[in-house]
Parts: C-alpha cells; sequence; structure tokens
C-alpha cells in the first residue's frame, strides 16, 4: 500500500501507531508452520522499521483453531511511505497444492500516537 497523500501520509508523518494483525490456523488433518512479515518503509523502500516473528509451528492433529498475531509499531523514524505485509506457510507433509495453513481476517490498522 502506497501512501501518498491526505488523512494516510498525515497519519504516518505524525509517526502514530501501526498494528498489523492477522488469524492463521492449521487443517484439521495436518500440521502447518505459518511465517509473518511486515515492514515500514521509506520511499527509496528501506526498511524503518520491522515485526518477523518466529515461524509459528501446529503439529498434525492438534486443535484447529485460529490464532492471532497482531503487533504495534510506535515511535518509529519518520518517512513511511509504504507498508509491507507478507504472510503464509506450508504443511508440515509439503503436499502439492493449497494445503498450508489457512489465514483470514488480515488488516493493518494507522492510528494517532499514544499519550
Amino acid at each position: 500500500m502506497e501512501v501518498m497523500s491526505g488523512r494516510w501520509r498525515i497519519s504516518l508523518e505524525t509517526r502514530g501507531r501501526n498494528s498489523p494483525m492477522t488469524r492463521f490456523a492449521a487443517r484439521p488433518d495436518c500440521g502447518s508452520k505459518y511465517q509473518l512479515c511486515v515492514q515500514l518503509l521509506s520511499s527509496a523502500h528501506a526498511p524503518l522499521g520491522t515485526f518477523q516473528p518466529d515461524p509459528a509451528m501446529i503439529q498434525q492433529k492438534s486443535d484447529a483453531k485460529w490464532r492471532e498475531v497482531s503487533h504495534t509499531f510506535s515511535n518509529y523514524p519518520p518517512g513511511v511511505r509504504y507498508i509491507w505485509f507478507q504472510h503464509g506457510g506450508v504443511d508440515t507433509h509439503y503436499w502439492a497444492g493449497w494445503y498450508g495453513p489457512r489465514v483470514t481476517n488480515s488488516s493493518i490498522t494507522i492510528g494517532p500516537p499514544l499519550p
């Protein structure tokens, strides 16, 4: 998402809160490995802030409950113009096709700075 004008640019230049969030789950018949990386980037695409937790491993035959991962960027340097959000994973059997973790409701919330 490129931040060009209006509210988006003002929110980022005041270095407000940026909170990526997503939910993921394993398939009930196979384990999964889920990975997430979110970066705040400058106009030259240089990283100004990174959130990359360790990969989440969900074992086969464990619950298939949805898990949530979130983070709040704050006190990051000025100049953010892009937010890069990448996530995905693989199943633990490496089956061909679409058998990795399920993902849903991914979002990025941009808000004012905390007092």
